[in-house]
């Protein structure tokens, strides 16, 4: 098979349909295979942090330590999702809870649930009314974070989520004091790792598919409840790391569970923002076609492939946007001679700089 008839098949896998897809009820998230370790957590929490975590024994106390640290007088619990890892992630979240008995829950399973039943299991477990999502591997930066953002979302009782700046990650859209549906639909905005979420809208959730783009899924679902309040300022820092689903997946992968993503999204809202969504898919292609540091001509090549073989599709969807992200790809050798000769000549001219002797 070649190259561009691999990259069609995988690219053109599709099938999620809504409403047949369903929801997620209560009883169905508490279904969810799941082992909880017996803990002293007496005090109702006001907030509940959830931390999914797989594989991440080196980064996980780093990341529950940056919980632990906040400025925060309320009551609040932590629930580390373990994920059947193949490392120590499990005897370290055991030891944090042991450390912490008071504030820390364990649960996990004899068998791995996914990304999005690891999610929902803790979801049905959490008892607050506020839920702050963070993943294993990243932390939070800023002590005032749960305080700051527990006082905004309780001003504004249209905001259903909450969210705020990310360290070591790239924020697509500009500062807004709140962002709509067609803002977040449109771009990647706001990281997992700084959402604070009202509790009563998780009571159920649309059987979106099971991917490592589930967090965009989450925020279209709460989009549809309300607003998205925002604090301009950083909170979180966002780990890459080759262990990380994201960052460790193949550049295919990648665009085909951002496609799964879009195509979820584009049906759960009954094709309502199909023109935020087009943008959202073609600026994720000219982010694929950026040339990496390295292999940048096999990266070209590929980048067409990819390209043509979306023809049917992006040429349904936006034939303009289409035509114009090919005479970008093509350009992209023209570009790169371009930035390769001035580089060249700004080298030698600083050279013959410091090779001629100064005779003033």
């Amino acid at each position: 098979m070649s190259l561009r008839a691999l990259v069609a098949k995988i690219m053109t896998k599709s099938g999620w349909s809504w409403p047949e897809a369903g929801w997620i009820t209560s009883s169905m998230m508490a279904e969810i295979p799941a082992i909880e370790y017996p803990n002293i957590c007496h005090r109702a929490p006001q907030v509940s942090i959830l931390v999914m975590t797989r594989n991440h024994e080196h980064y996980l106390e780093q990341c529950v330590e940056s919980i632990l640290g906040q400025d925060f007088s309320e009551p609040f619990e932590v629930l580390i999702g373990e994920d059947f890892s193949s490392d120590n992630t499990l005897a370290v979240s055991r030891r944090l809870q042991e450390k912490h008995p008071e504030m820390i829950r364990v649960i996990t399973a004899d068998e791995n649930v996914g990304i999005r039943s690891n999610f929902l299991r803790l979801v049905t477990r959490a008892r607050a009314p506020l839920i702050a999502l963070l993943e294993g591997d990243d932390y939070w930066t800023a002590p005032i974070k749960l305080r700051v953002q527990c006082d905004l979302i309780r001003s504004h009782p249209e905001y259903a989520v909450v969210a705020a700046k990310t360290l070591n990650r790239l924020q697509w859209l500009r500062d807004l004091p709140f962002y709509q549906i067609h803002h977040l639909l449109r771009r990647y905005a706001v990281h997992t790792s700084t959402l604070l979420i009202r509790a009563e809208h998780l009571s159920c959730y649309p059987c979106f598919p099971d991917n490592v783009c589930w967090e965009s899924m989450l925020l279209g679902f709460l989009m549809a409840r309300g607003t998205c309040g925002f604090i301009p300022l950083e909170m979180s820092y966002y780990r890459r790391h080759h262990g990380g689903l994201w960052h460790n997946a193949d550049r295919l992968k990648k665009l085909e569970m951002s496609r799964e993503c879009i195509d979820a999204l584009d049906a759960f809202f009954f094709f309502r923002f199909r023109p935020e969504l087009i943008s959202r898919e073609m600026w994720i292609y000219r982010m694929d076609a950026v040339f990496p540091p390295r292999h940048v001509w096999r990266h070209w090549l590929q980048t067409w492939n990819i390209q043509l073989a979306q023809a049917p599709r992006l040429l349904k969807r936006a034939p303009l946007a289409y035509g114009m992200l090919l005479i970008s790809t093509a350009l992209q050798p023209l570009h790169l001679a371009l930035q390769t000769v001035r580089r060249n000549l700004a080298l030698g001219t600083r050279w013959r700089r410091l090779c001629t002797p100064d005779i003033s």
